[in-house]
């Protein structure tokens, strides 16, 4: 598959974005200036580009395996697992033993880890349930969602042959993701309120429409840049905005977020800014997924060895300094960790893969 540097930079910066906030989180925020507080917090949307990364290079390695593989759904689905299961079961199991099965607040009212939540886990089904979604592994919704995802694209990629379908379908997953989330929040299915609100930030329909965009992308870098969408497309994507804009939140923040990603997509693809592509954030990107499943279990470990805070923070000055040595210090240690996961578990983990997609192939030559 053709491997494209600024995909790579744009995860690094997804997960400098999501340590940003985890960073922020472990520590006070007093004395840091509420419109920095305001940038930090916002670092989570790197979870959003992820999937819209995920969405546009998933239909970018179907277009090159499509019609040169004899199993191209079943090894699709195989090269997924291998990429995503390995890593995501040695959290589940180091996270069991960090800590414990006993109660935690992402489980809410529920008294612990059950047998049902771990294996919920394992098979990536802790998406449908509240009280296994972050409960197992910290920040184990997003794989979820992404594991999800992955059951909808042979179909996608078959369905949505252009721009204008591409469109479509990203506004048909707004209003599901609108409709569906005025009905929940009326409706919920829990007692527990604030876990219950998390949960449909973090379910798929709330997030489905940043892989929608990803998929926008991919058929405008496929079709050259040559957009071709219908008036009356265009003419509900303002209305869409409209609506926005008299309070009806039918596009979310993080999900404008995501449209500026796509902007900052385009403009890489045209011209490789070197303060944003470079080695550092091409690396960065490379090992991400491993930082994302360790970030929580590091900073876990720096807060018991009293190493989250350096200052006395008494000004401003001091608190961004405090803040600022956190997170190089937490990014830091995950690249050291991350670098030795990526090449000892998750590279041979994916040539496992391979090798079973190679044996599938060469049986059906013969």
């Amino acid at each position: 598959m053709l491997k494209l540097r600024y995909i790579d930079a744009l995860r690094g910066w997804a997960i400098l974005g999501v340590i940003m906030v985890h960073s922020w989180q472990a520590g006070s925020a007093s004395y840091i200036p509420p419109q920095l507080n305001n940038i930090l917090v916002r670092g989570s949307a790197g979870v959003q580009l992820f999937f819209f990364i995920s969405a546009f290079t998933l239909f970018l390695s179907a277009n090159a395996k499509y019609g040169t593989e004899q199993h191209f759904t079943g090894n699709f689905f195989i090269r997924r697992f291998f990429r995503i299961a390995p890593m995501y079961y040695l959290a589940i199991i180091y996270f069991l033993w960090q800590d414990g099965f006993g109660p935690r607040h992402s489980l809410g009212d529920a008294p612990g880890i059950t047998v049902e939540n771990v294996i919920g886990n394992v098979l990536f089904l802790h998406g449908f349930n509240p009280t296994w979604l972050n409960s197992t592994v910290p920040g184990g919704w997003s794989v979820a969602v992404e594991m999800l995802f992955y059951l909808f694209v042979p179909v996608l990629f078959h369905k949505i042959k252009n721009t204008q379908q591409a469109a479509v379908f990203f506004i048909l997953s707004l209003i599901f993701r609108f409709i569906l989330d005025n009905i929940l929040h009326r409706h919920p299915l829990m007692h527990n309120e604030i876990l219950w609100s998390n949960y449909l930030f973090f379910y798929f329909p709330s997030q489905l429409p940043a892989f929608a965009l990803g998929i926008i992308f991919y058929f405008i870098i496929k079709d050259n840049y040559q957009i071709k969408i219908k008036p009356s497309v265009i003419l509900l994507a303002a209305l869409i905005l409209m609506l926005r804009n008299a309070q009806i939140d039918i596009i979310p923040d993080y999900l404008l977020c995501t449209i500026a990603f796509l902007l900052l997509a385009l403009a890489l693809s045209k011209f490789e800014f070197k303060i944003i592509v470079n080695q550092v954030t091409r690396y960065i990107g490379k090992i991400s997924f491993s930082i994302y499943l360790i970030n929580f279990a590091v900073i876990d470990w720096l807060k018991h060895f009293q190493l989250l805070n350096y200052f006395t923070v008494q000004s401003r000055t001091e608190a961004i300094a405090n803040y600022t040595t956190r997170f190089l210090l937490v990014l830091v240690v995950c690249i050291f960790i991350a670098s030795f996961l990526y090449y000892f578990i998750e590279l041979p983990a994916q040539k496992i893969g391979y090798r079973i997609i190679k044996k599938r192939e060469s049986k059906q030559l013969l």
